[in-house]
């Protein structure tokens, strides 16, 4: 063998062991994400129900006043994990566009995103406390 041949080798050689090491680093983030979204699953399902339950404001009289604020609060359950809720018009006078975004260390690297509906209404129990209290 020639050295040019030897040097040939060694350079796809060099690529091959490269190219699997980005494979293994790939995989490893997207193992990590699974984990992730299945630590966190549960907790969404009842973050989001527990979000539409109570999102709307009231009025002394029971009216419809605002929507809550929420930003960097810990997730219920998984207290590693802080959400931010963004609020935005659907085109539906009774419907907003909710977007729900989780994040570990910092809210610019979100882990998880949720979008969903948020109906402009308030559920009945909630309406029944307010007149009894």
């Amino acid at each position: 063998m020639t050295l040019i041949e030897v040097l040939v080798a060694m350079a796809i050689f060099l690529f091959g062991v490269t190219s699997l090491l980005g494979l293994f680093h790939f995989g490893g983030d997207q193992e990590q994400r699974a984990r992730t979204h299945a630590e966190l699953a549960p907790q969404i399902e009842q973050l989001v129900e527990s979000l539409v339950a109570d999102a709307w404001l009231l009025e002394d009289d029971g009216s419809v006043l605002r929507l809550r604020s929420v930003t960097a609060q810990p997730v219920p359950g998984a207290p590693a994990y802080h959400y931010d809720l963004r609020v935005a018009d659907a085109g539906d006078p009774d419907l907003r566009r909710a977007e729900l975004s989780v994040w570990r260390s910092s809210p610019e690297r979100p882990v998880v995103g949720v979008a969903f509906l948020l109906p402009r209404a308030v559920p009945m129990e909630r309406r029944l406390l307010l007149e009894d209290g």
